[in-house]
């Protein structure tokens, strides 16, 4: 019986034992580094605080309306993060969230690039607006008939002399502004 509980101690003690300290520190979750910049620190907070991110005392409609303006302005080469906050009078903190909250809304793109040594956020356009313009005139949109118009019809765009006169009409004026 003596024995017995000895065996039963002894395998206590080994399933207890502890693993070497330099295990031990293999074994722990590695703590995050302290980031280099405030701007990969705001990575970390919450989806739920970027979604509900507001400025006090500021319309956030207006202000999502001219940044996304801005951006869209400097085409694909976009615009530092840190500039665009700065020409808004704007904190790095509230832009940096600002910019999260409209890259979760896939309004932006931001880059990461080392720009002078440091590392920042390039923002782009993620998708640029499709303009209507070319078709704003055409006939098409007021026509009498248009409920009857089929490509095999009677009316039809292929015959059509209103298309045609328009087509002749927006073709003229391109070469017009190209010279």
């Amino acid at each position: 019986m003596a024995k017995k509980k000895e065996k039963k101690l002894a395998k206590k003690l080994v399933e207890k034992k502890k693993p070497p300290k330099a295990d031990k520190k293999k074994s722990l979750p590695e703590k995050k580094k302290k980031s280099d910049s405030p701007e990969e620190d705001i990575e970390e907070i919450s989806e739920k605080e970027i979604e509900n991110f507001q400025i006090e005392g500021i319309d956030m409609e207006k202000l999502k309306t001219t940044v996304l303006d801005r951006v869209a302005k400097r085409g694909d080469d976009g615009i530092f993060q840190s500039e665009l906050w700065k020409k808004l009078k704007l904190s790095s903190r509230d832009g940096s969230r600002l910019a999260l909250k409209l890259e979760r809304q896939h309004l932006i793109k931001r880059e990461k690039v080392l720009e002078s040594g440091r590392w920042t956020y390039k923002l782009k356009i993620a998708h640029f607006p499709v303009s209507t313009q070319s078709i704003e005139s055409a006939p098409c949109l007021i026509c009498p008939v248009e409920q009857k118009c089929t490509l095999e019809g009677e009316i039809s765009p292929r015959t059509c002399p209103l298309i045609e006169q328009w087509v002749l009409t927006e073709l003229s004026s391109s070469k017009k502004t190209k010279k």
